[in-house]
């Protein structure tokens, strides 16, 4: 059986976390009982234990383990109306400021997967080791470097591109990177991850969790669709297509429960490690109490749990979602499953946890729309008691339907209403006993990927990724100003399509820009 591989921090050089934790003093300082690069990166067991550190941060409560996915990615777009919450729910209901320590947080742990990607493409062709393992972990740390610089362009657009290994301060003071350019950057990672990694579906030391051709090829098809290379984007997905790797779940709802993971469905997802919960500490890979010993579970289901059942200000759904959901019926003339899978509201049955959901809310919040998907009913309330970190149902980073639906998009943007867009749109559709989608055109058929992805993907934070490539995010809160009536927050064109830079990065660094309107 193939065994899950545990993200644990291994003993590898970072020169810095965020860019501007290296001052002058602290590079003259040498520590006679630390490992120098030289020293480390000497064998095989070296390049095994860096390239883990590069995996490190990802389930961390900064990242995906929270921070990142209920506030970053979750709060931020159309679909979520976020309570207001300081320094919490900020950037969601666009209030945030550059000095937010939750901006720190997930900027800092992205630039430690970079750092530590450079030393190994830096330093591991160098090590004397078995040639065709050596590939996989440079096929592994490009990967992962692109997949870090994927998430870095999406949330702040413009921000430094460090591509080598860190030797002395003045690498630390990078300046912006173009959208262009980091692009570029990402499709070459991927591109020489697809290379190196084994294009039989197998997994690099049979550890599930790890880089796969699979996962390289789907993440170099959505870089190739994100800069509207649509030919691209249509040939690196239908490879993923044809491979036979993957396959929808026949229940839609096994993508989201603590016991289903790793499906055939799964195309990239974050181990979460059930293990040890009660003794972890808050931090990001690296930090925390009993040697870096940190949360690696699923924490953030507080930040989007109806408020009655979270310790956090939380967020209701706008409405708009629900009404998508319920516009149209199954073959059977019965409401979309994937309604009641995804959202929570008002209609006959309903529960909330281990309660009947109309006799738990009152006035306004029983005719709000609350999210339901990820969240594990048969606990209490959101969060185990007396823990943060309580949950372990996997968040899933790349699904085989988000493919399909990215694959319509791109050869519908290429052939126009085409029989191969409609079949990998009706593919999904016919998971949950939609009618099929027939004979129109182009412009008719890119509006119903665009919903579809909606219905499929709500609450799994590629919506506000999804508008910004559209280049309709400012147009959608401006012309419905109520998808922030939660917070009153106003979304400003040119500024809130993305997140500010930390202001210590910015201030420390003098050949660095903040965002515009920051």
């Amino acid at each position: 059986m193939k065994s899950k591989v545990k993200i644990y921090i291994a003993l590898v050089l970072s020169c810095f976390f965020t860019l501007n934790n290296c001052s002058d003093n602290q590079l003259e300082i040498s520590n006679p009982n630390s490992p120098t690069p030289e020293s480390f990166w000497q064998n095989e067991e070296h390049a095994e234990g860096g390239l883990v550190a590069v995996y490190a941060p990802l389930p961390t409560i900064p990242m995906f383990g929270r921070i990142l996915v209920g506030i970053h990615l979750i709060h931020r777009s159309d679909i979520a109306n976020p309570f207001p919450q300081s320094n919490v729910n900020d950037v969601g209901a666009l209030q945030v400021r550059p000095e937010n320590p939750r901006l720190i947080e997930i900027y800092r742990e992205w630039y430690k997967m970079v750092s530590r990607a450079n030393q190994v493409i830096s330093r591991v062709p160098d090590i004397e080791m078995d040639a065709a393992r050596k590939n996989e972990i440079l096929g592994e740390a490009h990967f992962l470097r692109g997949f870090a610089y994927f998430y870095i362009v999406n949330l702040w657009g413009t921000s430094p591109l460090i591509l080598e290994e860190a030797e002395g301060l003045d690498d630390l003071f990078a300046p912006n990177s173009t959208i262009e350019a980091t692009y570029a950057a990402i499709i070459n990672d991927f591109t020489i991850a697809q290379a190196n990694l084994p294009q039989d579906g197998s997994l690099p030391k049979g550890e599930i969790g790890r880089a796969t051709w699979g996962a390289a090829t789907a993440f170099l098809g959505r870089s190739y669709l994100y800069t509207g290379d649509f030919t691209n984007a249509a040939i690196e997905l239908k490879k993923v297509m044809d491979s036979g790797i993957y396959q929808l779940n026949a229940n839609y709802n096994d993508n989201f429960t603590e016991e289903i993971k790793n499906t055939p469905e799964s195309i990239f997802e974050i181990q979460y490690d059930p293990d040890g919960n009660a003794t972890g500490a808050w931090g990001g890979a690296g930090e925390g109490a009993q040697n870096g010993n940190v949360w690696r579970a699923q924490a953030w289901e507080a930040d989007v749990a109806p408020r009655n059942y979270s310790s956090q200000q939380s967020m209701s759904v706008n409405q708009w979602v629900l009404d998508l959901f319920l516009s149209e019926q199954t073959t059977g003339g019965e409401e979309d499953p994937r309604a009641k899978a995804t959202l929570l509201w008002n209609y006959p049955g309903a529960m909330i946890y281990q309660d009947v959901f109309a006799e738990q809310f009152l006035d306004d919040d029983l005719d709000r729309v609350w999210a339901r998907k990820y969240l594990n009913f048969r606990r209490e309330n959101a969060l185990t008691p007396g823990a943060w970190a309580g949950a372990h149902n996997n968040w899933k980073i790349f699904r085989y339907a988000d493919l399909l639906l990215m694959y319509a998009e791109a050869e519908n943007e290429v052939n126009g209403g085409s029989q191969a867009a409609l079949d990998a749109l009706n593919e999904v559709r016919d998971r949950v006993n939609m009618p099929n989608v027939v004979g129109l055109d182009q412009a008719t058929l890119r509006q119903s990927i665009r919903d579809e992805r909606v219905k499929e993907l709500a609450i799994e934070g590629n919506r506000m990724f999804d508008l910004n490539r559209w280049g309709i995010a400012a147009d959608r809160f401006e012309q419905n100003p109520e998808f922030r009536s939660n917070s009153q927050g106003v979304f400003v064109r040119g500024r809130d399509e993305y997140i500010p830079i930390p202001a210590q990065d910015v201030q420390s660094n003098p050949n660095l820009v903040q965002n515009p309107g920051y």
